[in-house]
């Protein structure tokens, strides 16, 4: 998980619940404070980015979930002799400068933990350092950024169990022409991988599952497609209709797997 020691607003404003922010390459979305009990509901409002709502909103809390369009994701070879997490990161780090070039030395990293499996996630496309510069310069506590697929799992595996019980089970986190696929057997990890659509329409994501091998247990979340995902596919249900421009609301309240910078 990424943080950023903040300036400390105001009295009230530090026991208000932190605001929700889904951030992505083509902007922001604030789905309001969370949890909800403690506020009133809004509709989700966009702004041009974190700077922008950073200086909306002065003094306030927020804890941020990261596109997969600003990411690379690792997920390490569990028969690697890597102790901890600092062993990890260096690890990754190395392979990510073999792949990617000198630009990778510069990314922020992140160790996770989820499904029985070690990772890494590499942030690239956005500068930690100037998200914490906006936190900084409008007061703003930034309580923690993560990927959205660290909270997507956790809330369709409380939806559908069988995620984390079938022999084998895959999430398909969908963000436009990006699909994160997360592929689990028995509950543990198996692969972390990112994808991309020919296109935005439903019929690109069919055909991404038209081609992968069958699982017992399937489910898909996200949003960005441009028409609504049909309803009632045996081969790909949906928690929501997957369309439209904002990332659902529930993966932002939810508790990401453990996470380290």
């Amino acid at each position: 998980m990424w943080s950023a020691a903040t300036e400390r607003p105001a009295w009230a404003r530090r026991l208000a619940p932190p605001h929700a922010l889904w951030l992505g390459a083509d902007g922001l979305w604030d789905h309001g404070p969370q949890p909800g009990w403690r506020a009133r509901a809004m509709a989700p409002q966009r702004h041009a980015g974190f700077g922008a709502w950073c200086q909306a909103h002065p003094g306030r809390a927020c804890q941020l979930a990261l596109s997969g369009w600003l990411l690379h994701e690792l997920l390490l070879d569990a028969q690697l002799p890597l102790a901890d997490d600092a062993a990890r990161l260096a690890y990754a780090r190395g392979l990510l400068q073999h792949y990617h070039g000198e630009a990778a030395a510069h990314w922020p990293l992140a160790a996770w933990q989820a499904g029985g499996r070690h990772g890494i996630s590499a942030l690239h496309g956005v500068a930690l350092d100037a998200l914490q510069a906006s936190a900084r310069r409008a007061g703003v506590a930034l309580r923690r950024a993560c990927p959205a697929w660290s909270l997507a799992l956790p809330l369709v595996q409380q939806h559908q169990p069988a995620l984390a019980s079938a022999a084998n089970a895959r999430l398909l986190v969908v963000d436009g022409t990006l699909v994160t696929q997360i592929d689990l057997a028995g509950g543990r990890l198996q692969q972390l991988l990112q994808r991309r659509l020919a296109s935005n329409q439903p019929a690109a994501l069919a055909a991404l599952v038209a081609g992968l091998p069958p699982v017992d247990c399937s489910l898909a979340v996200g949003h960005g497609l441009a028409a609504p995902w049909p309803a009632g596919l045996a081969d790909l249900p949906a928690l929501g209709n997957l369309a439209g421009d904002v990332p659902p609301a529930p993966w932002l309240a939810a508790t990401p797997h453990r996470m380290a910078a």
